[in-house]
């Protein structure tokens, strides 16, 4: 295998995002660009210049269907989450390219394949306070699964820092694999049955919550030359995350927040 350019990588998500929309408009399921592909989207009509990534959005309904059926129309790409993959590092989805190998941040990190984010909304409560409660425990969820599944003694610590790690990796050993991971997933199902008026999500890495009318529909909008759907509350959705998302940032920000290498068949 040899090593990708950024190029091609962009390339293979951006084949990627087409088998899985073209999946999910055949069965019914709505998604819609997120995060910072709806920005790239509404700026720049593709990519952010200096991002390298592909954001999906769905409600929770729409989510859990995708996640049952796909692996089984496809060989090539597999969708992986926590709830599908007990050795999976995250409550949301990505999409991989089985052809790929991804390492993550290097060859000695975490491997996976080339990939699209697949990220999962839910109902959100209308207080506030609650909402905090539900943000602050999945972020600490999402740390201890860190804690339990990955290597974060480094040759750099002092001896008295890898020995207070070992005891707290010895601690959570006692949990299962994806024991955190479930539990993350229980707190973003808590309203699931409960008619609330916004939508957070409560997997991955935003706190931001919006109003669930802004994702009643979604309509076509241009990234990289071809047409996807977005939310027909796009500007909502976006001013909730980033606020003046239209605005430049500084120069020294304009670059990738992933640090990965990739490779391909020859």
């Amino acid at each position: 295998m040899r090593e990708m350019t950024p190029e091609e990588v962009r390339k293979v998500q951006l084949e990627i995002l087409d088998v899985v929309t073209e999946f999910c408009d055949e069965h019914g399921i709505k998604y819609w660009l997120d995060s910072g592909t709806l920005i790239g989207a509404v700026r720049h009509k593709g990519y952010i210049p200096w991002d390298d990534d592909i954001d999906l959005g769905m409600l929770r309904p729409d989510y859990d269907k995708f996640r049952e059926s796909f692996n089984q129309k496809n060989s090539r790409y597999y969708f992986a989450c926590g709830e599908n993959s007990r050795d999976f590092f995250a409550a949301y989805g990505k999409v991989l390219d089985t052809n790929t190998v991804l390492f993550e941040p290097d060859i000695n990190g975490y491997k996976l394949s080339v990939n699209i984010d697949v990220f999962v909304y839910d109902n959100a409560p209308d207080d506030d306070m609650i909402v905090k409660e539900m943000f602050d425990r999945r972020d600490l969820l999402r740390r201890l699964s860190g804690y339990r599944n990955l290597d974060w003694i480094n040759e750099s610590d002092s001896l008295l820092k890898r020995f207070v790690k070992s005891i707290v990796i010895s601690v959570l050993d006692v949990f299962p694999q994806d024991y955190f991971i479930k539990k993350m997933v229980q707190n973003t199902k808590k309203y699931k049955d409960v008619a609330t008026k916004r939508i957070g999500n409560f997997t991955a890495y935003s706190r931001t919550v919006c109003d669930i009318h802004a994702f009643d529909e979604t309509v076509a909008m241009e990234f990289e030359g071809k047409m996807y759907k977005v939310p027909i509350g796009w500007d909502k959705w976006l001013t909730a995350m980033y606020g003046n998302y239209m605005e430049l940032p500084p120069l020294e920000k304009r670059v990738t927040h992933h640090s990965y290498v990739a490779y391909c068949e020859e």
